[in-house]
């Protein structure tokens, strides 16, 4: 983050770049204040060729823009009302009617951002099944392991009484079969 000064900085190489019937229209205050009380910052460039977006632009540079064109917009209008000789409740009405376009555009913001939190409840009321067959999918590897537990137990049992019985009589019982034994 810049400090203020860098920001003004930055804002004056962008002020630098716009044509001159826009450069104009910004306010000769800001202009002022600009040229007083920037830093020169070498690390700080601005392409003319590239859009602000594309473009390492600070956060509080964006404010003063912000400002400078708020005030550059309400200049304008107060322009387009001289010229047009609009009276003062005309003007009135624009901007009330300026002001609930705002509040309709946070409107529409604001069922956007229902609809997602719709969307984020239904995906989380999914988690709880996905978690059920998780702990019966547990539940089912551990019963598996048990009883492969109890087959080798019985196959241990059952190899062990096999030693047991004499070395001929087990060639007798059992031909050609080979026995595998687990230890």
């Amino acid at each position: 983050m810049l400090t203020k000064e860098k920001a003004l900085y930055q804002v004056k190489l962008i002020l630098d770049y716009l044509p001159e019937e826009e450069y104009n229209l910004v306010p000769q205050k800001y202009i002022d204040y600009i040229e007083d009380n920037f830093e020169y910052d070498e690390n700080i460039s601005i392409d003319s060729e590239l859009p602000l977006e594309n473009q390492d632009i600070d956060e509080q540079t964006y404010e003063i823009l912000d400002e400078i064109m708020k005030n550059i917009e309400s200049t304008k209008v107060n322009r387009s009302l001289e010229k047009n000789n609009i009276q003062p409740e005309v003007a009135e009405y624009v901007k009330k009617i300026k002001e609930s376009n705002k509040n309709y555009e946070i409107k529409i913001e604001n069922i956007r951002l229902n609809n997602l939190i719709e969307i984020l409840k239904k995906e989380n009321s999914k988690i709880p099944r996905a978690k059920e067959l998780l702990e019966e999918y547990k539940e089912i590897l551990k019963q598996k392991e048990r009883e492969i537990i109890k087959l080798k137990e019985s196959n241990q049992y059952l190899c062990e009484n096999i030693q047991k019985i004499p070395k001929i009589v087990r060639r007798f019982f059992i031909k050609d079969i080979e026995i595998k034994l687990l230890k």
